[in-house]
């Protein structure tokens, strides 16, 4: 690697000021032998992750994978204080520090396109790093799929070999680090972003308990099974070809609201495999749809589900 790219590294890693680091290496479709994306993922033994000094130590073969046409990434290993925002304008980066949320470190991933790591005041859990990334994408304009608790961000000093990025010269452009602050700096303004964080899990919390007591209420006077209608009514309601999904759909949901148990209801789906709704599928993409109908039904019951969040998550001091 070449002395300045060495320092963008360098740089980049100092700003982010991480304990330790994953390196990851994606292998685009165009590459690869099945023509699918692969990603090389190096996080140290016992998958405890990268030291500084480990990162250097593998730089040399970052460098030969790039040269590949490989994407070379980025990321704390574990919790960490930081998150990332994804596909920034040079406009929301001028949002960004003027209204007091200065990144710890800005690298510019594609002429025009920015990635911002900022650093918060204490480390998140995986609930708050989740959050925090949709609220700042939210509000600075980032990419909403790029925003979870683990994202990885390029790593400057590399290029980006995406085919739409090619120069005139038949090169790829370089991700430049376009500033870097030393040992990291925690925004201003990231008290009132992890306030945010907190009174959004509690929310949460609240709608899970909510969403529970309606779930005992309905299975508290179940009506007795003779009185149901059972899964051929809904299959003669909709026997049309590729009409099934309505079907499944219709029973888990009438289903549900007459205090039938979620795995009864999966099972019977499930029977019905052979139906026009489960041509030719797997049976990984048969579970996956009937958790998708399942959850559908839950939804149209009013019943919302969301992943209970610790309890250390949900306190409103520290």
């Amino acid at each position: 690697m070449l002395p300045i790219a060495l320092k963008a590294v360098q740089l980049q890693l100092r700003a982010m000021d991480a304990q330790r680091y994953e390196l990851g290496v994606r292998v685009p479709p165009e590459k690869s032998d099945d023509g699918k994306s692969h990603m090389k993922l190096r996080n140290g033994q016992d998958d405890s992750g990268l030291t500084i000094g480990e990162v250097f130590d593998k730089l040399d073969w970052c460098a030969a994978e790039n040269a590949s046409g490989h994407h070379i990434y980025i990321r704390p290993s574990g919790p960490s204080q930081l998150t990332l925002i994804d596909d920034l304008t040079r406009k929301s980066l001028d949002t960004l520090l003027d209204t007091g949320y200065t990144p710890a470190c800005v690298v510019e991933t594609s002429p025009g396109n920015l990635q911002a790591w900022l650093k918060h005041s204490w480390t998140l859990t995986n609930e708050e790093g989740t959050i925090v990334a949709k609220i700042l994408a939210e509000r600075f304009g980032g990419d909403p799929n790029s925003a979870d608790w683990r994202h990885f961000g390029r790593l400057a000093g590399f290029t980006n070999p995406k085919p739409e990025y090619r120069l005139p010269n038949g090169l790829f452009p370089y991700s430049q680090l376009k500033f870097a602050l030393s040992n990291g700096v925690i925004y201003e303004k990231t008290h009132e972003v992890l306030s945010e964080v907190e009174d959004r899990l509690l929310e949460q919390l609240l709608e899970v308990r909510k969403s529970t007591a309606a779930r005992i209420g309905y299975q508290k006077y179940p009506r007795p099974a003779s009185e149901l209608l059972d899964y051929s009514h809904f299959a003669n309601l909709f026997s049309a070809q590729g009409e099934r999904h309505k079907a499944d759909l219709s029973y888990a949901t009438y289903s549900l609201q007459r205090g039938i148990p979620e795995f009864e209801i999966r099972d019977t789906i499930r029977t019905h495999a052979s139906t026009s709704a489960f041509v030719n599928r797997s049976q990984r993409d048969q579970d996956a749809y009937i958790d998708r109908t399942v959850k559908k039904a839950l939804k149209q019951n009013g019943f919302s589900l969301p992943t209970q969040p610790t309890f250390q998550s949900a306190q409103l001091c520290r």
